[in-house]
């Protein structure tokens, strides 16, 4: 599965997740480890490659905008 229906996927899941459960994290954590265990593993690897890829750039960036 390509990287941006992966991340569409887990937007998804937590978007629902925090419907459901408004601002309880644990809940909303347990909701989507649901999901995620619903994933085979070169799903997983890859989504879990594409969050990395995400935070990282994420990071770049704010760490750019701190200098």
């Amino acid at each position: 599965m390509e990287s941006i229906p992966l991340i569409a996927m887990l937007d998804g899941w937590v978007r629902e997740a925090v419907a459901c459960h408004g601002d309880n994290w644990t809940a909303v954590m347990a909701a989507l480890e649901e999901k995620l265990d619903g994933l085979g593993t070169e799903q997983r690897a890859a989504l879990s490659g594409q969050v990395a890829l995400l935070l990282g750039a994420n990071s770049n960036f704010v760490n750019s905008e701190l200098h």
